[in-house]
């Protein structure tokens, strides 16, 4: 693939960071695989992470799909070869990426964000829609969905599971040491971004809450990751380990190598069942208390209340081998055979390009 303008606009916000998080990984790859690539992102001015992205980034007032003056001239502007939108985006901007002659993505995250997706203003000016989340956490098409597709002779959204980057044993082990832990020997917290809230209280500090209390009873080292968007100073403690924010294939270097995983059920508890990767999660965001049921439901994780209460017990019985918890999980998760999800996405970028 010759030297080609790529454009992200991922939701972008003061709260959660999912979606950038997502582009960045499939970014990185691409640029991994093609270094001549040029990457742009447009993101909230107000983004915590902005000065933190390696590409050219636009700002934009508020998340991307609220300013489309910024987005439509910046589309005008680059011409890109491809525009990815992440979970974003308005018709106008969809239309104009095609009008410059851009093949346009689209990801989308739940039902509601497909569903949209699959809106007849929206669907005319799209190449091709991922839906970053495994067959049994979405709703089947309906028959107007699938006769729109149809008329319009659409390829239907592809369910390929969760976006992560995987690293190599070698990497493994640099990390590992550069955080002075050992393989299963360690829980790992974390609520997401840092910015969720739940009755006023950061969910990030109730995680902390119940990382203190679990060691207290178990003596199980715990690391906390507290996230980009964490609007206060990191806890210097001496018990446990405190981080503000880790790299993705830092972060799922941890997730891999920890006995135990204390989430919540954004794409992380996709990530962890994907890796066959026992945990407890909660939901700290409207759109996740769906995915959790239907998680928790298959037997893929230990469901829990965003309560201090709720997840140091769910937590304990996690750690307790003695019981059938832990493997039960692990038997459940192994009959899940997910797509490696961030190599579907670069071989389309490359045929959607090339085409």
């Amino acid at each position: 693939m010759k030297s080609k303008c790529i454009l992200f606009i991922p939701v972008s916000s003061t709260s959660g960071i999912g979606e950038y998080m997502r582009s960045m990984i499939i970014a990185k790859a691409l640029f991994a695989r093609f270094p001549s690539s040029d990457i742009h992102f447009i993101l909230n001015e107000k983004a915590s992470y902005i000065d933190d992205c390696p590409y050219t980034v636009h700002t934009s007032k508020g998340s991307p799909t609220k300013d489309s003056n910024t987005v439509n001239r910046v589309i005008s502007q680059l011409r890109p070869d491809i525009v990815l939108f992440d979970s974003s985006g308005r018709a106008n901007q969809f239309k104009l990426a095609k009008n410059v002659g851009a093949k346009v993505a689209f990801i989308s995250f739940y039902n509601k964000k497909r569903r949209r997706g699959l809106k007849i203003n929206r669907l005319l000016y799209t190449d091709k829609h991922w839906v970053v989340q495994p067959d049994y956490c979405m709703k089947r098409l309906s028959w107007w969905q699938k006769g729109k597709l149809s008329f319009f002779n659409k390829q239907p959204p592809e369910n390929i599971g969760p976006v992560f980057q995987s690293s190599t044993q070698k990497k493994q082990l640099e990390i590992l040491i550069k955080f002075k832990l050992e393989g299963e020997d360690f829980f790992l917290f974390n609520a997401g971004s840092g910015g969720h809230y739940i009755s006023g209280v950061l969910a990030i500090d109730i995680y902390y809450q119940v990382a203190k209390l679990f060691y207290q009873k178990t003596k199980v080292k715990c690391v906390v990751v507290f996230g980009c968007n964490y609007p206060k100073e990191i806890p210097i403690d001496q018990d446990i380990i405190c981080l503000r924010s880790l790299e993705n294939a830092e972060y799922i270097t941890l997730l891999s190598a920890a006995i135990g995983r204390v989430i919540c059920s954004g794409d992380t508890v996709l990530q962890c069942i994907a890796l066959h990767k026992p945990s407890v999660a909660s939901s700290v965001s409207p759109d996740q208390p769906a995915r959790l049921k239907l998680c928790s439901g298959k037997g893929l994780v230990l469901a829990a209340e965003p309560t201090v209460n709720s997840l140091i017990k769910q937590s304990l019985l996690l750690e307790d081998r003695k019981n059938n918890a832990y493997d039960e999980l692990l038997n459940n998760m192994k009959k899940e055979a997910p797509l490696n999800a961030l190599t579907v996405i670069l071989d389309d970028i490359v045929h959607l390009i090339n085409d």
